[in-house]
């Protein structure tokens, strides 16, 4: 599952050597098992068994082959895996939150989910020929390397990977000119990056990917955590009308997207 929308509204932000850097708590299983308990998996699941693909409904069948293995590196609550293999695709998903893929498994014995550490899984030298990552590669402060360099050694030669990081979008970028993020002492733990489109792409580039094409999505998160006041405009009698335009806007996401999705291909 893409990991944004579970995120409260309660982070520091710090802007620091060209990345919004999150503070609040430390992502490890323990939260994102705990997080993934409290969605409402009925209504996921549901959705995933018609294959449905969320935000990636036109991304994906574009440029992830049919043929050959795919895999979700920190799949979640496992719905994009699900989706995809209704849809045809020889998918699998891994996620280092035991409790959750135990539940999967559970719930879907015949689809293969399992535990483990998408930096160093024990799987071949260029298995698969698609690698999925959403919102999973920022959470180290250390930085994204071992979680790429592990991508690009699972990819066969010319396999396609979809990875995606939270974005210093439009309103992000506005906000560090205005000088509107944080410049106290840090308390918390370290969360997550955001990371501008040109950082990132050097960064994949460094690790052996060309890129193929970008997308910004989420929009109304990219919104709603820059602009807090408008939940306020939401509960107006008519601002539900606002609050449905942002959710469902093509242009919003793309020009505004809380998240953006980078397209390689292993060089």
């Amino acid at each position: 599952m893409p990991k944004e929308e579970s995120i409260q509204k309660t982070m520091q932000r710090v802007f620091k050597n060209g990345r919004l850097i999150y503070y609040r708590q430390e992502a490890d299983a323990g939260h994102w098992d705990r997080v993934w308990e409290r969605q409402d998996t009925k209504v996921i699941y549901a959705d995933a068994q018609k294959g449905s693909l969320g935000h990636f409904e036109e991304i994906f069948p574009k440029h992830l082959p049919k043929q050959g293995k795919i895999l979700e590196a920190g799949c979640g609550l496992g719905q994009l895996v699900i989706a995809l293999r209704v849809r045809g695709y020889d998918a699998e998903g891994v996620d280092y939150a035991e409790q959750t893929i135990r539940k999967l498994r559970s719930m879907f014995p015949e689809i293969p989910f399992r535990v483990g550490d998408v930096t160093h899984l024990e799987d071949p030298d260029g298995k698969y020929i698609g690698y999925i990552s959403l919102g999973v590669v920022e959470h180290v402060e250390s930085g994204p390397d071992p979680f790429l360099r592990e991508a690009h050694r699972l990819l066969g030669s010319g396999g396609i990977a979809c990875i995606s990081v939270p974005y210093l979008n439009v309103l992000r970028r506005l906000k560090v000119k205005l000088g509107l993020f944080s410049t106290g002492k840090v308390h918390d733990p370290f969360y997550q990056y955001a990371f501008s489109s040109n950082e990132f792409s050097k960064i994949l580039r460094k690790f052996g990917f060309e890129l193929i094409n970008t997308y910004q999505y989420s929009g109304y998160k990219g919104v709603k955590d820059e602009m807090p006041f408008i939940t306020k405009i939401f509960k107006w009698p008519q601002g539900w009308r606002l609050q449905k335009w942002l959710m469902n806007s093509r242009w919003v996401a793309r020009h505004n997207g809380h998240m953006m999705l980078y397209v390689v291909r292993k060089i």
